[in-house]
C-alpha cells in the first residue's frame, strides 16, 4: 500500500484536473479546496509570463480589457490562493519559435518585454505556426532539418529567459489544430512538432505540458472556434484550468533511500540531472549518487500523456572530514535531511544522524 505522501504525488494532478472539470460543470470554481489534495504546499507562482502564439494572445475572442484570453483566466484561479501573483500575456498572434523563420517569435515586438518582465514563472506555448514549414513536397533532410531547428531554438529560448532571472519554465506541446487551408494540420503536429518539443524539455530538464492529450476537438467541439485552431472562451477557460493544474504539481521533491541512493516521486517515466545536464541512460526511479552536485528528475506524471514535471533540486556537498574520512552533506533545495548515517573507515554503521544528514565514506 502506498504511503499518504506517495499516494498524493502520484494522482494529485489527476485530482486537481478532475475537480476543476467538475467544478466547470456547474459553472463554479472553489480554487482554495484544491491545494488541500497535495502532500505539500501549492506552487507559488509569483510574476507569470505567458508567451506564445494567437493560441495565447486570444485570436478571436480578444477584449479589452482582456477578459477572454487563458493568461487572464489563469490569473483568477492563481490569484484565489496567491492575491499577489500577476500573469502578462506576451502572445503574438501567427508567430513561430524557429528563429531563421520571418514569422519568429524572437523577432516578434513582445519578444524583448517577456524577457525583461523578468518572470518567476514562464509558460511557453509555440509550434503550432511550425507546423507550417512542413509541406507534402518537403524532402525527408528538409523535415530533419525543421525538426532540429525547433529543438534547438526552444532550448535556446529556455536558456534565454534564465538570463533576467531564473524562472520555473513549462513549455507546452501543441493542443490539437486541423485547418488544410491555413497548412496547419494535426498529424505534423503529431508526428514532428510535438516530438521536437518535448525533445528540448527533456535536454533542458523543464516541465512540460502535454496540451495535445487534453485539449482537443475530438473530445469537446465547444472549446474551439470554427477554424479548428484557436480557443473559443470556453476553450480559453479550460486551457487555464488544465495549465493551473500543471502549475500547482511543481512541488514534487527527490527523496533520499539510503546513504548514496536517490528517489524520484512516483510516475509513469523518469529522466535524471546532475548539475543541469542531462544524465544519459539514467532513466529510473532511483539513481545512486557518484560525485558530488545538484540532483533533480523529469517525472512523467500521467500514463496516458507526455506531461512532466520536475523536481525541486537536491543538493549533494562533499567536504574534507575527519583523517580517513570523506564528508558527504545533501540537502534538499537548501535544507539538511534527516535521517543518514555514519560511517567509519570500513564502511561500518556507527550510529543514526537524526539533526544533520552526514555521511561519512572512506577515500
Amino acid at each position: 500500500m502506498l504511503s499518504e505522501r506517495e499516494t498524493s504525488s502520484d494522482f494529485s494532478f489527476s485530482i486537481v484536473y478532475i475537480y476543476l472539470m467538475v467544478m466547470r460543470k456547474f459553472d463554479f470554481l472553489a480554487m482554495a479546496a484544491v491545494t488541500v489534495t497535495f502532500a505539500t504546499s501549492a506552487f507559488a507562482a509569483g510574476k507569470v509570463a505567458c508567451v506564445g502564439n494567437s493560441i495565447t494572445y486570444g485570436y478571436g475572442i480578444e477584449s479589452w480589457p482582456d477578459q477572454t484570453s487563458y493568461p487572464h483566466h489563469l490569473q483568477g484561479m492563481l490569484r484565489e490562493n496567491a492575491p499577489a501573483d500577476t500573469v502578462e500575456n506576451f502572445g503574438v498572434s501567427s508567430l513561430t519559435v524557429r528563429k531563421d523563420d520571418q514569422a519568429s517569435y524572437w523577432k516578434g515586438h513582445r519578444f524583448a518585454p517577456a524577457i525583461e518582465f523578468a518572470a518567476d514563472t514562464v509558460i511557453i506555448e509555440l509550434g503550432t505556426n511550425d507546423s507550417k514549414a512542413y509541406t507534402q513536397w518537403s524532402t525527408p533532410a528538409q523535415n530533419a532539418a525543421v525538426d532540429s531547428a525547433i529543438t534547438a531554438d526552444f532550448e535556446a529560448l529556455i536558456d534565454t529567459f534564465q538570463v533576467k532571472s531564473k524562472p520555473h519554465i513549462f513549455i507546452c506541446l501543441a493542443p490539437y489544430v486541423n485547418n488544410v487551408n491555413w497548412n496547419i494540420l494535426d498529424s505534423v503536429v503529431v508526428s514532428r512538432v510535438n516530438p521536437a518539443i518535448l525533445r528540448a524539455g527533456l535536454e533542458k530538464g523543464v516541465n512540460v505540458i502535454d496540451l495535445h492529450s487534453r485539449f482537443n476537438a475530438l473530445e469537446n467541439r465547444s472549446w474551439y472556434l470554427s477554424d479548428m485552431v484557436h480557443p473559443s472562451v470556453e476553450g480559453a477557460k479550460h486551457l487555464a484550468e488544465i495549465v493551473y493544474s500543471h502549475l500547482q504539481m511543481d512541488t514534487l521533491h527527490v527523496t533520499q533511500v539510503d546513504n548514496l541512493t536517490l528517489k524520484a516521486p512516483k510516475g509513469f517515466g523518469y529522466q535524471w540531472y546532475k548539475d543541469g545536464k542531462l544524465l544519459k541512460g539514467d532513466t529510473l526511479e532511483t539513481l545512486a549518487i557518484k560525485s558530488v552536485g545538484k540532483y533533480k528528475v523529469s517525472v512523467k506524471i500521467d500514463e496516458k500523456s507526455l506531461s512532466r514535471i520536475v523536481t525541486a533540486p537536491f543538493d549533494v556537498l562533499e567536504t574534507t572530514g575527519l583523517p580517513g574520512f570523506g564528508q558527504k552533506i545533501v540537502r534538499d533545495h537548501g535544507k539538511l535531511e534527516n535521517g543518514a548515517h555514519r560511517f567509519d573507515v570500513r564502511g561500518r554503521a556507527l550510529q543514526k544522524q537524526r539533526k544533520y544528514q552526514k555521511v561519512y565514506r572512506k577515500y
